[in-house]
């Protein structure tokens, strides 16, 4: 599988082609309750998962989690889907999360900030929790751009069926939300502006490089028939040679 996803030596761009994918960033935290101690109140998961819990190994090859200094080894790298990290701690923090694409995007990680939240807006911290409280989920709906994709990892994505991943944890956006079709129907609406948006703009592009390209033509045109005249005109008045 992983030679599929090598990157081709001679790999062109689609000019005037865009392809978004949703995903989402969250962190769910569950209080400990009796088992909590001074530095582990609760119990929590980060992860990165697809707006409808697709799995997102075509896409992502690894994602990397950089955790809070305090934690032992705190950058983890995950290598496979789910891409999901489960620590135990008692305080919040904002972490940083990279994501790493597959070879033939050719494209750089990016890097996306998360806080971390371990209590409610307004709730006390630092007191024992009842081990049933609500779990506290804090989530983040990001678009992962590619203008101009390379047309090798464009075509493999447009060809690639989705597959659902098994929800492991809650959340509050996407299918598990309690509404999904309304909210898969809203995304799928967005996606589809999204490229009627893209469709028109590289449409008129392609209208003015038309025009752009005529009006250079029609001006290297006019500058050859200038210089002939003006060729023909010194020839004709040289004198005659004895």
């Amino acid at each position: 599988m992983a030679d599929y996803y090598q990157a081709a030596p001679t790999a062109t761009r689609l000019r005037n082609t865009e392809y978004v994918y949703p995903v989402v960033i969250g962190t769910i935290a569950f209080a400990l309750g009796k088992k909590a101690t001074d530095t582990a109140t609760h119990r929590w998961t980060a992860y990165v998962r697809g707006a409808n819990n697709e799995d997102l190994s075509p896409l992502i090859q690894k994602v990397t989690f950089n955790l809070h200094a305090s934690f032992n080894n705190p950058q983890r790298i995950i290598h496979a889907p789910p891409f999901e990290l489960t620590e135990e701690g008692w305080g919040e923090f904002e972490m940083s999360i990279v994501l790493h694409f597959q070879p033939d995007a050719q494209e750089g990680p990016i890097e996306v900030f998360h806080h971390l939240r371990l209590y409610e807006e307004g709730e006390p911290q630092g007191l024992p929790l009842p081990a049933n409280k609500k779990p506290v989920i804090s989530e983040q709906y990001e678009e992962l751009v590619f203008s101009e994709p390379h047309e090798a990892f464009y075509r493999r994505l447009m060809s690639t069926p989705q597959r659902a991943l098994q929800a492991r944890v809650p959340s509050i956006i996407g299918p598990h939300a309690g509404r999904p079709e309304n909210e898969a129907a809203e995304l799928q609406l967005i996606n589809e502006a999204r490229q009627r948006v893209a469709q028109a703009v590289a449409t008129v592009k392609n209208a003015a490089a038309i025009e752009q390209q005529a009006a250079q033509q029609a001006a290297q045109a006019a500058a050859a028939a200038a210089a002939a005249a003006a060729q023909g005109v010194i020839t004709h008045g040289q004198p005659m040679g004895m």
